[in-house]
């Protein structure tokens, strides 16, 4: 939702790509069916700080947006903009009629934005961005002709605003309402300590005011999105002063889809130093995963480092080692990355992951070597199952 607008790309291309989607997925299932064992191994630069972990993920949002129908649209739908110049997008959104899914590519004509004091029809050519998105939809209408965006007059100021289709709009349409209140100095923090959370464990989050604005958090909540949309609310979190702490056993029965992200969508109103409510919402990508084997280091010798797995589900898994040694200073410093890629019956299993010897030599690193970070992977399902640290000599 960042971005308002995307690259546009000839049909052909598009084309293109369908088909090379459609040649990747039919390759990871042949890989995913495979038996065979692969390594492999790579330098890496050693002059960046490198490390197999999860750091979690942050995001900072001045955006809010909300559905809306045309009923409302005709109406007035209001909004608040804390700072001047917001852009906004209004996109139609699609719907089902006798259970088939009708793509609705309509925006309401003579639509009008109103500051309280003056009304403006939004093809007034001081919404500057009216008229690039016209071009664009006219030049790329399977691109741009489902959305239509407008940009705040610096004129018109800051505060409550109202966009009204004036009767324009069918009633029974649903449209996407995005606000970027870009000059704005108030922004909602999300944090989680984690990109990916097991079915079996607990999500956690922590959202808070943030910005070079002072504001209060006065109400926030939080909503989990598979990614074939199942909704799930996410209860039970605490408010103490302006931060907000979420722990919530992660109880889903959407199925995982390998390779696509779950959404965690970040609801708030916070106030700003006049009392004005100000939304925003920060969304997060997540993995949401089933916990089909865990891993733990078993031990190392000069080539290899050893894996104690416990499957619980047959597949194909990957482990990933990077490899420190020591530079003329005496620093640990990054030398080389590890894989093997193997099928794995249930039970308790090994896996071996060959450190190539040769190649950990030419990388100008000395010894002792060491493992220093591994990361397990579930190769076929395309989830990260986890992550070890430590210091394992290659010895």
């Amino acid at each position: 939702m960042k971005n308002l607008q995307t690259k546009a790309i000839p049909l052909f291309f598009a084309m293109a790509a369908t088909a090379m989607v459609a040649t990747m997925a039919s390759a990871q299932q042949i890989l995913n069916d495979s038996r065979e064992r692969v390594s492999f191994s790579q330098l890496v630069e050693q002059g960046k700080e490198q490390q197999l972990a999860d750091s979690g993920a942050r995001e900072q949002s001045r955006a809010f947006y909300r559905k809306v129908t045309g009923a409302e649209l005709n109406r007035g739908a209001e909004f608040f903009v804390d700072g001047k110049q917001a852009v906004i997008q209004v996109s139609p959104l699609d719907r089902t009629s006798n259970g088939r899914r009708v793509v609705d590519t309509d925006i309401p004509r003579g639509m009008t934005l109103s500051n309280g004091t003056e009304r403006r029809p939004v093809s007034d050519d001081s919404i500057a961005l009216h008229r690039k998105s016209e071009g664009l939809r006219q030049e790329f209408p399977g691109f741009y002709g489902r959305a239509h965006v407008m940009k705040v007059p610096e004129d018109m100021g800051r505060g409550r605003f109202t966009l009204k289709a004036n009767g324009n709009a069918s009633a029974n349409a649903e449209y996407i309402l995005y606000v970027l209140d870009k000059r704005s100095d108030i922004e909602l923090a999300v944090e989680t300590p984690s990109k990916r959370f097991s079915r079996s464990g607990t999500l956690a989050l922590e959202a808070k005011a943030a910005g070079q604005a002072s504001a209060s958090l006065e109400s926030v909540s939080a909503t989990l999105i598979a990614p074939r949309g199942d909704r799930y609310e996410l209860g039970g979190g605490q408010r103490s002063g302006n931060r907000y702490t979420l722990d919530w056993p992660v109880n889903v029965d959407a199925p995982s889809v390998p390779g696509e992200l779950w959404r965690i969508e970040v609801r708030s109103t916070l106030r700003n130093a006049r009392n004005e409510p100000v939304e925003r919402v920060a969304v997060i990508a997540a993995d949401i995963f089933t916990e089909t084997a865990s891993a733990t280091v078993g031990g190392s010798d000069a080539q290899s480092l050893t894996l104690s797995v416990d499957v619980q589900e047959a597949g194909r898994y990957e482990a990933r080692a990077l490899v420190f040694g020591v530079d003329s200073d005496g620093e640990y410093r990054p030398a080389m990355l590890a894989y093997q890629a193997e099928w794995l019956d249930a039970g308790a299993r090994e896996m071996t992951v060959p450190i190539d010897t040769a190649r950990l030599a030419a990388s100008g690193l000395q010894a002792p070597y060491q493992v220093r970070s591994v990361q397990f992977l579930d190769q076929g399902r395309m989830s990260v199952l986890g992550y070890m640290q430590g210091s394992w000599e290659l010895k």
